[in-house]
């Protein structure tokens, strides 16, 4: 092996180590964000601690995780992915897009900013709906 192997070898393992320690992927299993999420669909996840705290943005799309106090329903415990709808001195409110079948903030309240655990930047799977997400 030359040394110019060796270099590119170690670059793209300080590369994916620093990705998967700055991102990480979700599987979509419910029709609650159709039609901009399908279920099966994948996506790629920026961390919290990369977005310094931000509170996110009205229109964009989160990860969560429901508290355990049942505030999110049977869900308790799981990370859910949905739209912000709103954000104020009472947290967060969030919607599915799917207004029908989702359960959201209109059934268990408004999330606290600590429950948020990323933004969701891209759709990773099906290879025929990659695409960054607004």
């Amino acid at each position: 092996m030359h040394a110019t192997d060796i270099a590119y070898l170690a670059v793209s393992g300080l590369a994916l180590v620093t990705m998967a320690s700055l991102t990480y992927f979700i599987h979509i299993a419910t029709e609650s964000m159709a039609p901009t999420l399908l279920v099966n669909d994948r996506l790629l996840v920026v961390r919290r601690s990369v977005l310094a705290r931000k509170l996110p943005a009205l229109g964009q799309i989160i990860v969560f995780t429901a508290e355990p106090d049942g505030r999110a329903g049977r869900r308790a415990g799981r990370r859910l992915v949905k739209r912000v709808a709103a954000v104020d001195e009472d947290g967060i409110f969030v919607l599915g897009d799917n207004r029908i079948v989702s359960r959201d903030s209109r059934d268990y309240g408004p999330i606290s900013s600590r429950q948020v655990a990323g933004r969701a930047v891209l759709i990773v799977w099906p290879p025929r709906r990659v695409r960054l997400l607004r």
